[in-house]
């Protein structure tokens, strides 16, 4: 029998302090997706807030282009 366990998504991220790379995170809603995080080597403690998924991005207009009028 072949069982597979399934990977977890993880945060990588590094101690802002000492550089640590064994920071140990939780996920929490609050208005928003806040990232608890927690150094086990010098005990620094922080919060942040996740990135936001990338939105598209709109194109400004072009100077000096004409708008076209629509069809009737």
């Amino acid at each position: 029998m072949n069982d597979v366990i399934p990977s977890a998504d993880r945060t990588v991220i590094r101690c802002l302090v000492c550089g640590s790379s064994e920071v140990r995170t939780d996920e929490v809603i609050d208005r928003g997706l806040v990232l608890l995080s927690e150094c086990p080597r010098c005990d620094h403690r922080w919060t942040a807030r996740a990135p936001l998924p990338a939105m598209a991005t709109v194109r400004p207009a072009l100077r000096g282009a004409r708008e076209v009028a629509r069809a009737a």
